[in-house]
């Protein structure tokens, strides 16, 4: 019930910020917080929308912290271990607590929600994503965006936050993929993902397939930094559904293409962008799990174009905003 009303509280934010400055938070902050900061993009580019969702969730004074800091100039990276920068503080409305690794107290703090990147594998710096989670640098998103519809479309859910040594539990662990993640033929290695690829590293008791590459070590770990707008700390895809694997290609920061995950039993919960919350099944209907985007575009040389139906099912068309999914049955 927590979790729950935590999400609902964050879904509320949401619509509260859209209010105030006429869209949605995204992915990162720079439409926000570069007035702040001289326009020098080391301070801004990789701050996530949980900071933007701070003056709403009674966190105004912590807010207030992190202007002061762009203002005099002191660039609060949201990797940066200082205990004087606000991502050393714990943010309770940002954990789930049947999450074990919400008690990390060490570092950089961790969040369990992410937002929606959509049904498109792509890196956290890539804008055409058919989620809610727009890239501010580039564009934003107001609910008239949403043409899906805003009871059709989720706005954010949990994902198991990791280890600090490194896990082969699917629950918190990324998988490195190397060359089983895409293509290797171009800059954009997520051209050609297929799930099933990611799928295939699910072994038995909850863990990795015996070999399997992992981030094993430093903060790259799942939902590291609630200030990171960086795939593996606040962002999530409804491509695979939720409780499975979650995939990078080298390194836990190398497009990571994160699932859904929690500690409930058999599912998660999710708040839609009408800000009802909604538990999703592990065992949604994902559609087709062999094919990429590519395959189905009219373009396979630019699927972030395309601007069709999800082929991975009732879960994809949650987490398309322009889809014409606009009769989603759980």
């Amino acid at each position: 019930m927590q979790c729950t009303n935590q999400l609902k509280q964050l879904g509320l934010a949401a619509q509260n910020f859209h209010d105030t400055n006429g869209f949605l938070p995204g992915r990162s902050s720079q439409e926000i917080l570069k007035k702040y900061s001289g326009n020098n993009p080391d301070a801004w580019i990789r701050i996530s929308w949980l900071a933007m969702v701070l003056p709403y969730i009674e966190q105004s004074a912590l807010y207030q912290d992190l202007i002061s800091d762009l203002e005099a100039g002191r660039n609060p990276t949201p990797w940066d271990a200082n205990a004087d920068f606000v991502w050393e503080k714990t943010v309770s409305a940002f954990l789930c607590p049947s999450d074990s690794g919400s008690k990390r107290s060490t570092d950089v703090k961790p969040t369990s929600y992410r937002i929606n990147c959509g049904d498109i594998a792509m890196g956290w710096e890539w804008n055409e994503n058919r989620g809610v989670a727009a890239d501010h640098e580039i564009a934003t998103l107001d609910y008239s965006g949403i043409t899906d519809g805003t009871s059709n479309t989720v706005f954010a859910s949990e994902v198991c936050i990791g280890v600090s040594n490194g896990t082969n539990k699917i629950k918190g662990g990324i998988a490195l993929l190397g060359g089983n993640f895409g293509s290797a033929a171009c800059d954009w290695p997520a051209l050609g993902f297929k799930p099933v690829n990611c799928a295939a590293v699910r072994g038995s008791e909850g863990t990795f397939v015996s070999g399997t590459s992992v981030q094993a070590s430093g903060n790259w770990q799942n939902g590291y930094r609630w200030g990171d707008c960086n795939g593996n700390y606040t962002l999530f895809f409804t491509i695979l559904p939720p409780n499975s694997p979650t995939c990078a290609n080298s390194g836990g920061e190398d497009w990571c293409i994160a699932a859904a995950s929690s500690y409930h039993s058999g599912g998660v919960n999710t708040v839609l962008c009408d800000g009802s919350v909604r538990f999703v099944s592990e065992t949604v209907d994902a559609g087709d799990q062999s094919i990429s985007i590519d395959q189905v575009a009219p373009n396979a040389a630019r699927p972030q174009d395309y601007g069709g139906k999800s082929p991975y099912g009732v879960w994809g068309a949650l987490g398309t905003i322009y889809g014409g999914e606009t009769d989603v049955n759980l």
